[in-house]
């Protein structure tokens, strides 16, 4: 569900009265609610795009082009507004048109995008390369999901070290999760300077933490080199698991995997997919089924 963007409209308090009535799906009555502020909202982009976002919701797709239109036509860069016509253009499918306004979302020019948000774009507009036939272009994106997805568990943990953490030493060869954190971690250590990231051998990384106890027990930064302790790790694989968004991801790169009779490769993802499904939600993937992977 939208929220959180930077307009006169979603300024106003009568944002969270029209949130309450998307989240509970009660779509008429948001009609009715925009359709009172029409004369002090009509002048605003985000007032058009939740009149297309509703009238998709309920299946009009005529007129969510008009608004999602009205909305593009007030402020041509708006992520939301073109994510939102990808999705009716992906929904009609005239995938096309919808990669463009979908690319133009991934890409936005009016302010900071929520790592998450992102990631439903990028993943988005994966599918719809997927649908329109170019695997190499969706397998692209859908990595590219990763990866923001990635960053924005490191920073957190960055910002947050952990103090104390049950997490058993990783290993050297990292598969799946742990190779998608190791990199991230690289990528991170160069942006900040850091010559290298390594992972400790299981010795070393028990007395980095025990001779530096009150640092955090994530990473551990030392003559050139970012040394990742196993509770970096640990931490990594518990946020990925905390959300369904890591495994939806990796079920559709599997899936891709197998339309493409990559089997070995979509046998992993399918069974990460699996592991990594939070285990309060209901996951009914993978769509394809595993023994009938041959």
């Amino acid at each position: 569900m939208p929220n959180g963007y930077d307009s006169y409209f979603m300024q106003q308090d009568e944002h969270k009265k029209l949130e309450n009535f998307l989240r509970n799906s009660d779509y008429q009555l948001a009609v009715s609610f925009l359709e009172e502020i029409e004369e002090k909202a009509k002048d605003d982009s985000d007032y058009w795009y939740y009149h297309a976002y509703i009238a998709r919701k309920m299946n009009d797709l005529k007129h969510a082009e008009i608004f999602c239109e009205k909305a593009l036509s007030l402020s041509p860069a708006s992520r939301k507004a073109n994510f939102e016509m990808g999705i009716i253009y992906q929904t009609k499918d005239d995938y096309e048109k919808a990669i463009s306004f979908l690319e133009r979302a991934a890409s936005p020019e009016d302010g900071e995008v929520y790592y998450i948000e992102q990631v439903d774009i990028l993943n988005s507009l994966a599918l719809t390369y997927k649908k329109a036939g170019d695997s190499k272009s969706a397998l692209q994106r859908y990595n590219a999901a990763l990866e923001v997805l990635a960053q924005g568990i490191y920073e957190r943990i960055k910002k947050q070290p952990l103090q104390e953490i049950e997490a058993k030493h990783p290993g050297n060869n990292l598969e799946g999760w742990m190779r998608l954190a190791f990199q991230i971690a690289i990528k991170n250590a160069a942006k900040d300077g850091i010559e290298t990231a390594m992972i400790p051998d299981g010795e070393t990384a028990k007395k980095i933490v025990e001779q530096n106890p009150y640092m955090g027990v994530a990473f551990y930064d030392k003559d050139g080199a970012r040394y990742l302790l196993p509770a970096y790790f640990a931490a990594f694989s518990n946020a990925l698991r905390s959300d369904i968004l890591y495994s939806n991801i990796v079920n559709n790169i599997g899936t891709l995997f197998a339309e493409t009779r990559e089997i070995e490769e979509a046998k992993k993802c399918f069974l990460e997919a699996i592991d990594f499904t939070p285990q309060e939600m209901k996951f009914d993937n993978p769509h394809i089924n595993l023994e009938n992977l041959k």
